[in-house]
């Protein structure tokens, strides 16, 4: 018996084994070039992040084709992006992967055919991804996950007071770690993991005479906007002793820049944060809210006690359109946001009884 993973149609086939027409269309859609003398990639503005996830949907595209049979590497690779090609594609997704999935690995495959050759005709490409969105069925069950912000963050303000008053707790440090990565990403959701996880003390997270600022540089933004924000007020106190007391107890000697440290003395990577904030939350709200849901429970929150306001939810999250808004308008507009965001939790806050923490045997230890 074949298992899934081990099923070789599975498998996303990898740059170095592209071939070499495909792999030349690629690093031109990506050359930064000259925009004048017409040598910039259409692709040349994608982030690290987006290019990793739309090259496994080109690799994966190119396993498929090679699987069917009759693959001729010769060719231009935007030849074999036809009608007949992606429907069979789309009917061979169907029955392995979900929903969700199949949708990335079509529209990943349609901006790489648009990177590829931005001049023809790919609006038929594109109505396949928006049927396929439109019918999107989330596997996961998205919406029984969300919570209200003010919740997530009223649990986080509870739990850190928790650990303070009851200290010594066994992993007191990586707890109060925790609470306060929650507390931070729910307060500034325009973060997205992989900012969180990068955060360094000096380069991103700067001190004031009155406090915190987060900055980050367009570079490591999805939007390509750089974004700045500062650390709410009520925080500063349980982030002052995250810096004074817990990080140093889990670097015990060693020296990092970075924020978020393992109880090994190491920075932590993404799936180290994605996997605390999930085990975290699940013990206090039943089900795992992952990072981005952070996102979505920040919007929901906006949408159900300020809806008059739900414009601020757009720079909220660093959708802003770049040839609209000017560059210093959309850090305002962006500090804006966070700072009413930050306002009615506060306010919500106090107008609410505290949060009960009931721990669980669950593992504490960093993966």
């Amino acid at each position: 018996m074949t298992l899934p993973s081990e099923d070789p149609k599975r498998h996303r086939l990898k740059f170095e084994d592209w071939p070499d027409g495909d792999r030349a269309a690629w690093e031109a859609a990506l050359a930064p070039g000259d925009l004048l003398d017409g040598t910039m990639g259409a692709a040349h503005h994608w982030s690290g992040d987006t290019r990793d996830h739309r090259r496994k949907a080109y690799g994966r595209w190119l396993t498929s084709l090679i699987a069917a049979g009759g693959f001729d590497p010769m060719v231009a690779p935007t030849s074999r992006i036809t009608r007949d090609a992606v429907s069979a594609y789309v009917l061979e997704l169907q029955t392995q992967v979900a929903s969700y999935t199949m949708w990335g690995y079509i529209a990943g495959l349609h901006a790489v055919a648009m990177a590829f050759d931005p001049d023809a005709d790919w609006h038929w490409l594109r109505r396949i991804v928006g049927k396929l969105e439109a019918t999107l069925c989330d596997s996961k069950d998205k919406h029984s996950r969300l919570r209200p912000a003010s919740e997530v963050f009223k649990w986080a303000i509870t739990r850190l007071q928790e650990i303070e008053q009851n200290a010594p707790e066994r992993f007191i440090d990586t707890h109060y770690r925790d609470a306060l990565m929650i507390a931070l990403l729910i307060n500034c959701p325009t973060m997205r993991l992989r900012n969180l996880t990068g955060i360094e003390i000096g380069r991103h997270l700067i001190q004031h005479s009155d406090g915190w600022t987060l900055q980050f540089p367009g570079a490591e933004m999805k939007a390509r906007k750089p974004v700045g924000m500062r650390v709410p007020e009520i925080l500063k106190q349980y982030l002052r002793r995250y810096l004074d007391c817990h990080r140093p107890a889990l670097l015990d000697g060693d020296d990092s820049d970075s924020l978020w440290i393992t109880q090994y003395g190491k920075p932590m990577t993404k799936k180290m944060v994605s996997s605390r904030i999930s085990i975290v939350t699940e013990r206090a709200f039943g089900k795992p809210i992952n990072p981005h849901l952070f996102r979505d429970c920040a919007v929901t929150f906006v949408a159900m006690n300020d809806p008059k306001h739900i414009g601020i939810a757009a720079p909220l999250l660093g959708h802003i359109d770049p040839r609209t808004t000017e560059h210093h308008y959309i850090q305002a507009q962006q500090i804006a946001a966070g700072t009413k965001l930050q306002a009615s939790l506060q306010a919500l806050r106090k107008q609410t009884a505290p949060f009960q923490y009931r721990p669980t045997d669950q593992e504490d230890t960093d993966t």
